[in-house]
């Protein structure tokens, strides 16, 4: 839970940080980085951003503090200037949360959160068991059938949704307490419909967790609604040596998805520990005096995009520089692949611009394919977009990593594919703007 002292709880979560993490961590502050690309500093930022300690840099045990303080501790040791005294950007957020215990039994089996199952964002506190219903292909085959499962009275019942459920399309399964969806395997998780918690909770399983028959269902989970909590992007800039008073803006978020239960957290290595990695990259490579770019250069890392794009629609809505400033805004969100290419969001939009990236990768040789794809709202650069900002957003291409918004998504299977290409990519590109 956050408290007034935001320092004293940043303390007191640092030393809750495993020796490991925290080794990694005393290197990365006291290192110099003295030249770009630099991939044992780049893992190591991700070695610690997706840490235990870290709780998936979400909304509990402050882990989204721990990261904006692990962040601006780089960027002070790289000597960036700061807009704001601290560096960072408070604005307020409704989160659901899942900070304690979360049990799942079937027929008295204890289940295991993340692996087994998925607990959907929305959910309330409970602790009850269940008799279930079975829904499927065979229990609703007939409309005669239908209408007998909308006549019965499910309050008290855990509903057990089979093959066939999607097709169930009525306000029944709303007026069961639990909903339990079965599923050939665990999509990602996500936490954009986490502001506010529901009386109703579903939960996702995987088919391989289930018994044959399912007799008795229990659940305890302990939901913490936080209105009003305070996060904060983190936000440094580097002075141009011609035309300090036009921008290059950087963007990346640093967030994710938090924990579920005392026992479960995602890790976030990809998404974006990698782009979070990316920026502080550029960040020391433009700090060098010989890399000093004729504009200023703006990093800011942004929290609240899982939760819905929240950090960067703050600040466009709150810029601490006049937006038309801005010459050109690079987002970069999962660029730990790479094997495919890279897809540039807004690259039919801005064509001029795409061309000239897509000329710069062929006469370098550095990624095998720059794709477009138009105007889409799937991360931070939007909100600058909407605002009239020149802007691209990157992610890289490749199935060599497949994790997406599980607990698998871990540092020591992110492979970095192409990252010190891409890096390359980007510093010819920002030459030419």
């Amino acid at each position: 839970m956050l408290t007034k002292n935001s320092k004293t709880c940043l303390s007191e979560s640092f030393c809750k940080m495993k020796k490991g993490s925290a080794f990694i961590f005393a290197f990365l502050f006291f290192s110099t980085v003295l030249f770009s690309q630099n991939i044992a500093y780049v893992r190591g930022v991700i070695d610690t951003l997706s840490s235990p300690g870290f709780y998936g840099r979400g909304y509990v045990n402050n882990g989204d503090r721990i990261a904006a303080e692990f962040i601006v501790k780089q960027l002070k040791k790289d000597k960036l200037k700061f807009f704001t005294p601290d560096a960072l950007q408070p604005f307020h957020l409704n989160v659901n949360t899942f900070p304690g215990t979360l049990e799942l039994k079937i027929n008295g089996i204890l289940k295991t959160p993340g692996t087994d199952y998925l607990v959907m964002p929305d959910a309330p506190s409970m602790n009850h068991k269940y008799k279930t219903l079975l829904l499927n292909e065979k229990t609703l085959s007939t409309p005669k059938l239908i209408h007998k499962f909308e006549k019965r009275k499910v309050s008290g019942l855990s509903l057990v949704a089979d093959t066939g459920f999607k097709d169930l399309k009525n306000k029944k399964l709303q007026e069961s307490p639990l909903l339990l969806k079965i599923s050939e395997k665990l999509p990602a998780w996500h936490v954009a419909d986490a502001q506010n918690s529901n009386k109703h909770a579903e939960i996702i399983i995987n088919r391989n967790a289930l018994p044959e028959k399912i007799k008795k269902v229990s659940v305890k989970v302990e939901a913490i609604q936080q209105d009003n909590y305070q996060t904060q992007n983190v936000v440094g800039y580097i002075s141009g040596k011609v035309c300090p008073d036009s921008f290059v803006v950087f963007g990346a978020h640093y967030d994710h998805l938090g924990i579920m239960g005392s026992k479960a957290y995602f890790p976030g290595a990809s998404d974006n520990g990698s782009g979070t990695a990316m920026l502080l990259d550029l960040a020391a490579y433009y700090s060098q005096p010989e890399n000093q770019a004729d504009y200023s250069m703006v990093f800011i890392f942004f929290s609240g995009e899982e939760a819905g794009l929240l950090g960067s629609e703050y600040y466009t809505s709150h810029p601490l520089f006049p937006l038309s400033k801005i010459k050109f805004m690079l987002n970069l969100d999962m660029v730990g692949t790479g094997s495919e290419g890279i897809k540039v969001v807004n690259g039919s939009v801005f064509k001029t611009l795409f061309q000239k990236l897509k000329e710069l990768n062929e006469k370098g040789g550095y990624v095998k394919t720059v794709s477009e794809r138009g105007e889409a709202a799937n991360s931070d650069h939007y909100f600058f977009y909407k605002h009239g900002v020149k802007c691209f957003f990157i992610y890289t291409l490749g199935n060599e990593d497949k994790e997406y918004h599980t607990v698998g998504d871990k540092a020591d299977i992110l492979p970095l594919t192409k990252y010190p290409e891409l890096f390359h990519l980007i510093c010819d590109f920002i030459k030419i703007l």
